[in-house]
């Protein structure tokens, strides 16, 4: 079992906390020299990509990086341990905000003594750097919800202004003579963008699997280009192949990181091979989709299933990830993709577990949550399952992703179009929710264990009580959030003391029938568009729980975060070997070193 370290860190009005740092393992065996190849160069691209993010995240986080680089040679011991510690949180965040909740993490040092290290470095530069980012540092700081990826004084006459041209997801806005312009992200990250291309056309060279090489000349078209046909034609590409080596890489992809507008995608990557240990389970479960979307509660389905068209779904292990994947403290085990609903609805879609990564979160918190707040009966009953349970839980969420369809009404346009920021937290309860009764109704099936379905309704209780320690503010946390208060008001969840402490259990009895209901409501509610009546459901059951404290003092020891260290492959000189090294440390990691180019 890799060691797990960890690094305590401080918000502003929060309580002391520690983000946990563990290993990836990744499997090697069986890759041609070519495989490694590919791999190498693969991995190399997606690490370059991480700035993107960063600078539509928050611009200064360059600057953050550059001065504790500057300080830590020339800090006390004390202060250097500090110092290293702002570093890694600054790097597990991707930013020096975190997203739940959004808040920035403090420097822990005095400003005055902060000060006196930069004179030490020679002051100059130094001190300008430490002007400008001086707030992050010592004071307390929301994170806008328009992030980096508006101009802060933007106002909703000028979004309204920008008619179509405001939901292009791999757009971004500038300020130009007191003039909101549009400028594509493939154009103005386009020197950052170059060796990444040239990493790609390497991997494409050396690739043996041809669907996979085309897929690399897609990918590097919409990089040079970012129109709406060449990012099509890219997730088009990426669908139909089927090559056990595969990459994620987009200047927007997710649109998690504005919560102004919920338009706007932000820049993300991962390189990972197929697991195969799974397929068959996996086959099974796309295989009643079909039959699944048939027997929905909502009213509004998918008809006349074009079979080419269902969702491929994968386990895969991952050898390197960055951009959106890397932001503490929450961790990405499953994802559907693309996110554009056209070639979802007309090309198919990946639904995508995250194997590797989604053990080594296991490792750090474990059964910590679970034997927390479930029942010790309940406890001891799923606790060996509730780690699979998660996991095929996931992948259902995933493909719940693909299902449903919008009114007749409102067809022609997707359901985030109509529903702006209260998409994201709605369509996410909708996937959980979806998870939930498909795993019923496979059980019912005998795909899997009716305990194996029981087991991952657990670990969604688990997630639901996790979620109550924050303010609801980042979508997954509004959904499991509404959840958790629908199911406790209808009798699903249950509560108990055991040992003076508050437990939980499933109510296994009922927890079924309202999994269809409130599945009902949302996907009505999705399907029609209804912006207003997705806010009222939000402000019924989406609420600051009077458990928050609780929650948070029996899990105050517990690790809020996952550093995940992955490996990366020898070189010798320009060629990659089939060796895995591990860096010194998770801030050695090539990802948080790269820079965007200048122009």
């Amino acid at each position: 079992m890799s060691s797990i370290t960890y690094v305590p860190y401080q918000q502003h009005g929060e309580t002391a906390r520690q983000a946990a740092l563990v290993r990836v393992e990744f499997p090697l065996s069986g890759k041609s020299d070519d495989d490694i190849q590919v791999l190498g160069h693969l991995a190399d691209a997606v690490s370059l990509m991480n700035p993107v993010y960063r600078d539509q995240f928050e611009p200064k986080s360059a600057v953050l990086q550059r001065l504790m680089a500057c300080l830590i040679p020339v800090a006390s011991a004390e202060q250097k341990t500090l110092l290293q510690n702002y570093l890694t949180i600054l790097n597990l965040q991707n930013s020096p905000y975190s997203l739940l909740p959004r808040k920035n993490h403090l420097l822990g040092i005095p400003e005055t003594a902060v000060k006196i290290l930069v004179e030490k470095v020679g002051g100059g530069e130094l001190k300008n750097d430490l002007e400008k980012v001086a707030p992050f540092l010592f004071e307390g700081l929301a994170l806008p919800d328009k992030a980096g990826l508006y101009p802060p004084d933007m106002t909703e006459e000028e979004w309204k202004a920008l008619g179509e041209d405001a939901n292009i997801v791999n757009a971004m806005f500038e300020r130009k003579d007191g003039r909101i312009a549009m400028r594509m992200n493939e154009d103005h990250y386009r020197a950052t963008l170059r060796p990444i291309i040239h990493h790609l056309e390497a991997a494409r060279e050396k690739s043996s699997h041809p669907e996979f090489r085309i897929y690399l000349d897609g990918k590097i078209e919409e990089l040079r280009h970012g129109t709406k046909e060449s990012r099509r034609i890219a997730d088009f590409l990426w669908i139909r192949s089927n090559s056990p080596i595969d990459l994620i890489l987009s200047t927007a992809l997710e649109v998690y990181l504005d919560n102004w507008k919920n338009a706007r995608g932000e820049a993300a990557g991962a390189v990972y091979v197929e697991n195969t240990d799974a397929q068959n389970l996996l086959k099974a479960l796309v295989d009643r989709l079909a039959n699944l979307e048939a027997t929905a509660p909502w009213m509004h389905k998918k008809l006349n299933i074009d079979p080419s068209k269902l969702p491929h779904l994968r386990f895969v292990d991952v050898l390197n990830w960055s951009g959106d994947y890397v932001n503490s403290p929450m961790t990405i085990i499953a994802q559907s993709l693309p996110n554009d609903d056209w070639v979802v609805s007309n090309v198919g879609s990946v639904n995508l577990v995250y194997r590797n990564t989604g053990k080594a979160i296991h490792q750090v918190s474990g059964d910590l949550m679970a034997e927390e707040f479930m029942t010790r009966e309940a406890f001891e009953e799923y606790r060996e399952l509730m780690f699979e349970g998660s996991q095929i839980h996931s992948a259902l969420h995933e493909l719940g992703h693909t299902t449903g369809a919008m009114d007749p009404a409102h067809q022609g346009k997707q359901a985030r179009d109509y529903l702006e920021a209260e998409y994201s937290p709605l369509e996410e309860a909708r996937a959980e929710l979806f998870g939930m009764f498909a795993m019923t109704r496979i059980a019912k099936e005998g795909i899997i264990s009716g305990k194996m379905a029981a087991a991952g309704h657990y670990s969604m209780l688990v997630s639901m009580v996790q979620g109550l320690r924050f303010k609801p503010e980042q979508a997954h946390v509004k959904a499991r959030n509404m959840m958790y208060h629908y199911f406790c008001k209808k009798g699903g969840i249950e509560e108990v003391t055991e040992n003076n402490k508050r437990k939980f259990r499933i109510n296994l009895e009922t927890i079924d029938d309202l999994v269809e209901s409130m599945l009902a409501d949302f996907g009505n509610i999705k399907a029609a568009g209804d912006k207003d009546k997705a806010a009222a459901t939000r402000t019924e059951y989406c609420f600051e729980d009077a458990l928050r404290l609780e929650v948070e003092q029996r899990t105050a020891q517990f690790p809020l975060g996952r550093g995940l260290i992955f490996p990366h492959l020898k070189k010798a000189g320009d060629r990659y070997l089939p060796e895995l090294v591990y860096p010194a440390s998770f801030n050695d990691q090539s990802k948080f070193h790269a820079l965007l180019a200048a122009d």
